[in-house]
């Protein structure tokens, strides 16, 4: 592979717009022709053990996905991701070759040693381990150093920069980046997943392409940027530009002939994507669920929101529970009475 790779999460991130039900032959199709259009990685969602459905990207086991992966994966990595929250160490089956070959380990700060004992039992099975640690903007340069060192003792194969709040400006990546780039084996691969609440995602995207470093990185996206609230990197346009800049690689136009299939139809039942909500979540580094949450209830002026948003106290701005969401606007239209 070369110094940047894309990965394409829509079958895991594009989850949330579906509650992950993908029809069997649609999840077939969306990971053979991503593999066909030369992408390097493609997640195909979640392991989660208390998952019963076929049509579904929330995978009851390991060994479920290998019914979904062809058998000319060309150079491609197949991955799964895995929630601490969801998947304990019992969970992780040997690595057998006809299944996935990485695992993706999603953990926020409070779950960092569950995550690292996770982690361990993934490389002693032998899957690549990529480490995934949510709202990274949230730790400070000596929390995410100390993290670091830790996960670097585990030797994984790569460890992600994730702005899950989407407001990471280029340089609060370039801050996350050095801090890897230092600490971690020269080997050990940076990946950067972003979200659109800002619409910094591409802008972002853009830069990293253009970043002088010997380092590999792969840059996570989506089918037409697919994913809950104001969503993520379009695997489309990032694709493109890796073309247009770096030398003609993936085949875009089999990307859109996906979209179009696959994609849209859904977008016109569920829409997702950027709006002045989700920039209001962003501005202020709260949850996007906040949002998301709160609109499915109610009619909510933009200006009610921005006003509502502030009255979230600030050691809830990443706890978002929906009875919390409804709880506080409540009392925020209680209080204006």
């Amino acid at each position: 592979m070369d110094k940047f790779n894309l990965l394409d999460c829509t079958l895991r991130d594009g989850g949330y717009i579906t509650k992950w039900k993908f029809e069997e032959e649609t999840i077939r199709e969306i990971v053979k022709n991503l593999i066909d259009a030369n992408l390097d990685f493609v997640e195909t969602g979640y392991i989660n053990p208390m998952s019963d459905d076929k049509d579904t990207t929330q995978f009851s086991s390991i060994e479920r996905i290998k019914n979904y992966i062809p058998v000319d994966k060309k150079s491609c990595i197949i991955l799964a991701m895995a929630d601490v929250q969801q998947v304990t160490p019992e969970h992780i089956t040997p690595y057998t070759g006809d299944s996935i070959e990485g695992i993706r380990i999603v953990f926020y700060k409070h779950q960092i040693e569950s995550a690292i004992a996770l982690a361990k039992v993934v490389k002693e099975n032998g899957y690549k381990l990529f480490m995934q640690p949510m709202v990274t903007i949230d730790y400070s340069v000596d929390e995410y150093a100390k993290l670091t060192k830790e996960i670097a003792k585990i030797q994984p194969y790569a460890v992600s920069i994730v702005d899950s709040f989407g407001y990471m400006l280029k340089s609060d990546f370039r801050q996350y980046f050095k801090i890897l780039d230092n600490l971690l084996a020269p080997e050990v691969v940076v990946g950067f997943h972003s979200h659109n609440n800002m619409n910094l995602a591409f802008i972002t995207a853009q830069d990293i392409l253009e970043y002088a470093t010997d380092r590999r990185i792969v840059i996570d996206a989506s089918l037409y940027g697919m994913g809950r609230g104001a969503g993520n990197l379009n695997t489309e346009l990032i694709a493109n530009y890796y073309n247009m800049t770096l030398g003609k690689k993936y085949d875009i136009i089999q990307i859109l002939d996906l979209i179009g299939k696959y994609i849209m139809p859904v977008y016109h039942k569920h829409a997702w994507g950027y709006s002045p909500y989700l920039f209001i979540t962003g501005l202020y580094h709260y949850h996007p669920n906040f949002a998301c949450y709160l609109l499915e209830e109610y009619d909510v002026s933009v200006t009610e929101f921005e006003e509502y948003i502030r009255t979230i106290p600030e050691d809830m701005k990443t706890k978002c529970r929906k009875p919390y969401v409804i709880e506080m606007w409540e009392k925020y239209k209680e209080e204006r009475r």
